[in-house]
């Protein structure tokens, strides 16, 4: 798709060039070529969602979004950082969003990255929240992949895993007795297509 490629042919490293030069249609075809070749690999998705919220600032982009996760009957993230007007009105009651999105940033030293989480675990409301995570190891194919991101680089998705394993994260979860579920689990709670 012509609009959703920079001139050297690959994806825009930034969301501000997709929410700008992104063409509704292009952006329609892409993800449902990208959902169509899961399922014809054999890979049956749990839900959708935008690398990078990409198509979460742009109304258009955004119901689009929605429009294919809900034609193929998936829960999609519905997360918005920095809602622009009417990015949040393609979202109904009816779709199942998380109450709360938990997600570390740039903001969150290092050294208080366990805390952070744990933090958030302890400060957790009823409802559904989702915790996003980069899971990866801090090795060399992983360091080769996020060069010169720090943000989202191999030592933060290391911290993550590192966070996710412990004892202590685990033990948070257990003290807030909090109810872990998986995205296929919330896509049984999709209406039924019309």
């Amino acid at each position: 798709m012509p609009s959703l490629h920079d001139p050297d042919g690959t994806l825009p490293r930034s969301t501000m060039t997709v929410m700008t030069r992104a063409k509704v249609d292009e952006v329609e075809k892409e993800l449902r070529a990208q959902i169509d070749r899961a399922y014809a690999l054999g890979i049956k998705p749990t839900h959708v969602d935008s690398h990078m919220g990409a198509l979460f600032n742009n109304p258009e982009l955004m119901a689009t979004y929605v429009k294919v996760a809900r034609s193929y009957k998936l829960p999609f993230l519905g997360f918005i950082a920095t809602p622009r007007p009417g990015t949040q009105a393609v979202v109904t009651k009816a779709d199942v969003i998380p109450d709360t999105v938990i997600i570390a940033d740039e903001k969150v030293p290092s050294d208080r990255w366990k805390q952070f989480y744990i933090d958030a675990v302890n400060g957790l409301k009823p409802g559904l929240t989702e915790l996003i995570v980069h899971l990866a190891y801090d090795d060399s194919e992983m360091r080769a992949v996020t060069v010169n991101h720090d943000a989202y680089g191999a030592a933060w998705r290391q911290r993550d895993v590192d966070v996710l394993s412990s004892p202590e994260f685990k033990k948070a979860l257990k003290d807030n007795d909090v109810v872990l579920v998986t995205w296929r689990e919330l896509g049984k709670l999709m209406p039924p297509t019309p």
